[in-house]
C-alpha cells in the first residue's frame, strides 16, 4: 500500500480510536499504568499485534488521549492576554474532563501528565518571551507557573464545580504585570 493510500485508509484512526475509548473505559476502574495490554485490546476488539502496530505501551496511547489539549497550550492567546489564553484552556479542559480525567487525574498516568506539563513549561516561555521584556524570564519562573498551569488544569479535572474563570482571575491577579495586562502576550 503507498504512502497516499495509507493516509487515506480509515482503519487507523477507527483502531486508534478504539484503543482510546478502551482505555477511558478501563481507566473508570484502575489508572492507567496498571492497564494490562490483552485487557485493553481484548475490551477495544483489536489483536495485540495491531496495538503494537502502533504503539509501545499504554503510555504512549494515553498520549494520544490529550493530543487536543496539546494543541490547545500551543495555540496562540486570543488577541488580549494570557488570562484569556488561560480561560480557554481550562474551559477545555472542563468540557472534556470525563476524557482527560483517567490520564491527567490523580491516579493518571505520570509519562503524559510530563509531557502536558513540559509542554506548559515550553508555551510558557513563548509566552513570557513576547511584548516588553520581563523581568521573571528564567527557566525557574517558567517552570513555576507552567507547572501552576498544570495545577488549574487539575482543579478543574477534580471539581466539576469549580469557577475555572474565577480561578483565572486569582491566579493571574497575584502574577508579574508583564503577564497580567490585557495586552501581554
Amino acid at each position: 500500500m503507498t504512502k497516499t493510500k495509507r493516509a487515506a485508509d480509515p482503519r487507523p484512526r477507527r483502531t486508534i480510536g478504539a484503543l482510546q475509548r478502551a482505555l477511558v473505559e478501563l481507566t473508570q476502574t484502575g489508572p492507567p499504568t496498571t492497564i494490562d495490554i490483552t485487557e485493553l485490546c481484548r475490551v477495544a476488539g483489536v489483536h495485540r499485534t495491531t496495538f503494537y502496530k502502533h504503539f509501545t505501551d499504554v503510555s504512549e496511547l494515553a498520549g494520544t488521549v490529550v493530543e487536543d489539549l496539546l494543541d490547545h497550550i500551543d495555540s496562540a492567546p486570543a488577541p488580549g492576554s494570557y488570562r484569556t489564553w488561560l480561560g480557554e484552556l481550562l474551559e477545555h479542559v472542563a468540557e472534556r474532563r470525563a476524557v482527560y480525567a483517567p490520564v491527567l487525574g490523580r491516579d493518571g498516568d505520570p509519562a503524559v501528565v510530563r509531557r502536558v506539563c513540559d509542554r506548559l513549561v515550553h508555551r510558557t516561555a513563548q509566552l513570557l518571551g513576547d511584548g516588553d521584556p520581563c523581568p521573571h524570564r528564567d527557566e525557574a519562573f517558567c517552570r513555576t507557573l507552567a507547572f501552576a498551569t498544570y495545577g488549574l488544569i487539575e482543579a478543574v479535572i477534580a471539581d466539576e464545580d469549580l469557577d475555572g474563570l474565577a480561578s483565572v482571575d486569582a491566579t493571574v491577579a497575584r502574577l508579574p504585570g508583564a503577564l497580567r495586562r490585557e495586552d501581554a502576550a
